[in-house]
C-alpha cells in the first residue's frame, strides 16, 4: 500500500482526498525555493524599514509611523514607575502626557495604551534609562539573539529539522508576525524561547520547572491561557503550582514596586480591551484571535454577538485540545511534541487580545510536525504540512493588507486554523501508526 493511502483513513476528506494535488504543489515548495522566496522578503522589508528610519522626523519615521512603538509603550509605562506615579500607571491622560513628551510633538498621530500587567513596566525599567533609539538597536538584537535560542533549543528536540537551523532561522524571520514584532520592537519573540523551554522541561519530567516558564509566560497573559487550562484539565499540579507561585511574585512586585491597586486595575481592563479593536487609530488589521474573526465583521454594533461566538468556538478549540491530550500522561517525546503543537497552535486563537506579532510562536508546532513526518517516510503528510505552512506564510503577508483596504475579513485565524488541522491530522496518522 502506499504511504498516501495508508494515511487516507486517517485524516479529513479535504486533507487526504487531495493528496495528489497537495503533492504536485508541494514539488514547487523546495526548500531552496522557499530560502529564496524569504531572502527577498526579508530584504524588502529591511529596505523599507531602513527606508522609513532614515527619512525621519524624531520617533516619526517617512511613512507617519511611530518608530518601535510598541518599545516605547513599554518604556513609557516603565518611566511613570520611574518617577513615582506608578499607582496611576493605567491613567490615558497620563500615559498621553509621557507620549507626548517622548515624541516632542502636541497632537499624537497615534500611540499604544500600556495594557500589560504591572510587573512588566519593571521589567522595562532599565530600558527607559537609555533614549529610544539605542534602546530599539538593542532590544532588536535581544529578540533576534532569542529567536535563534529557540530554533537551537528545537534543532536538539527536532534533529531532522534541525540540519537546516540556518535555513529554519531565514524561513522564520520572513514569516510576517516576526517580522511585524521586531519592527514594532514587541515582546512577543520572548515567547518562542520560552515555550520551546516548556517542551524541553516537560520532556525531561522537570514539571516545576516548565510550570515556572510558564510563569514567566504571564507578562503576556493571552499566550499562558490555553496552556494553564490544558494542565490543570490534565491534572499537571506541580506545573501549575510552579506557575501559580511565579505568578504571585509578579502580582507581589507590582504591589509593592507598583501600586497596591494596580494589580485590579489590570483586572479591571479586561473586559475593555477587546473593544480597542475599534478604537480609532488602532490596527484593527493586526487582530488575529477567534474573536477578531468575528468583531470585525459583526463591529461594535454587535460587540456582544461577536464576543459569544468567539467565545464558542474558543471553547470548541479547547475541548479539541483536551481530546488531543486525553488519556495518561505521556512525556515520551513522540506523543508530547504532537500534542504540544497541537495546543501551540489553539494559544493564540482562543485569546480575547491578540494582535499578529503573537502568531510568532506558531514556528514551533511547524518545526514539531515537520519532524515527525521526516521521520516517518515523509509522503503525503510532508507534502501537506509544507502547503499549509506556505498558506499560513503568505497570508500573515497579505491578510492585513486586505483587511485595511479591501474587506474586513480576518484571513489568519483561518490559516492558523488551517494549521490546526493539519497537526490533528498527524495525530491521528500517528495514532494509527502506534
Amino acid at each position: 500500500m502506499a504511504e498516501g493511502d495508508e494515511e487516507r483513513p486517517h485524516g479529513s476528506r479535504l486533507m487526504n482526498g487531495g493528496a495528489g494535488a497537495s503533492q504536485r504543489a508541494a514539488r514547487w515548495l523546495t526548500l531552496p525555493r522557499a530560502r529564496a522566496h524569504a531572502v527577498v522578503v526579508v530584504g524588502i522589508f529591511a529596505a523599507v524599514y531602513a527606508f522609513g528610519i532614515l527619512r525621519h522626523r524624531g520617533l516619526i519615521d517617512a511613512f507617519g509611523h511611530i518608530i518601535g512603538v510598541d518599545l516605547l509603550t513599554m518604556r513609557t509605562g516603565a518611566r511613570i514607575v520611574l518617577d513615582g506615579r506608578g499607582a496611576d500607571l493605567y491613567d490615558v491622560a497620563l500615559q498621553e502626557t509621557y507620549w507626548r513628551t517622548a515624541l516632542g510633538v502636541e497632537r499624537l498621530p497615534g500611540m499604544s495604551l500600556f495594557t500589560s500587567p504591572p510587573f512588566v513596566a519593571l521589567l522595562y525599567v532599565p530600558w527607559a534609562l537609555i533614549p529610544q533609539a539605542p534602546a530599539l538597536l538593542l532590544w532588536t538584537g535581544a529578540c533576534l539573539a532569542a529567536l535563534a535560542a529557540a530554533l537551537r533549543i528545537m534543532a536538539r528536540c527536532a534533529p531532522l529539522t534541525g540540519r537546516h537551523w540556518p535555513d529554519t532561522l531565514v524561513l522564520s524571520l520572513s514569516f510576517y508576525p516576526i517580522l511585524e514584532g521586531l519592527m514594532a520592537g514587541s515582546n512577543s519573540l520572548l515567547a518562542v524561547p520560552i515555550f520551546a523551554l516548556v517542551l524541553v522541561a516537560l520532556r525531561a519530567g522537570r514539571e516545576a520547572s516548565a510550570g515556572a516558564l510558564l510563569g514567566l509566560l504571564f507578562y503576556r497573559p493571552q499566550l499562558a491561557l490555553a496552556p494553564v487550562v490544558v494542565f490543570a484539565a490534565k491534572g499537571r499540579w506541580r506545573v501549575i503550582a510552579a506557575a501559580a507561585a511565579v505568578g504571585a511574585g509578579w502580582a507581589a512586585a507590582s504591589v509593592l514596586f507598583v501600586g497596591w491597586r494596580t494589580p485590579r486595575d489590570f483586572l479591571a481592563l479586561g473586559p475593555l480591551l477587546s473593544r480597542m479593536i475599534f478604537e480609532p487609530g488602532m490596527p484593527s488589521a493586526l487582530f488575529c484571535s477567534i474573536y477578531a474573526f468575528f468583531l470585525l465583521p459583526l463591529g461594535p454594533a454587535r460587540f456582544g454577538l461577536a464576543m459569544a461566538l468567539g467565545s464558542v468556538v474558543s471553547l470548541g478549540l479547547l475541548a479539541l485540545v483536551l481530546w488531543v491530550w486525553r488519556g495518561p500522561w505521556d512525556a515520551r517525546a513522540g506523543w508530547l511534541d504532537l500534542r504540544f503543537a497541537a495546543l501551540l497552535v489553539v494559544t493564540p486563537l482562543v485569546s480575547p487580545y491578540l494582535q499578529l506579532h503573537d502568531v510568532a510562536v506558531l514556528v514551533l508546532p511547524a518545526l514539531l510536525v515537520s519532524e515527525y513526518w521526516l521521520g516517518h517516510g515523509a509522503g503525503a503528510g510532508w507534502a501537506r504540512i509544507r502547503l499549509v505552512l506556505a498558506i499560513l506564510w503568505l497570508t500573515c503577508l497579505v491578510g492585513p493588507p486586505i483587511i485595511t483596504r479591501l474587506a474586513p475579513l480576518p484571513l489568519v485565524p483561518v490559516a492558523v486554523s488551517l494549521l490546526g488541522w493539519a497537526v490533528l491530522d498527524t495525530w491521528r496518522a500517528a495514532e494509527a501508526r502506534a
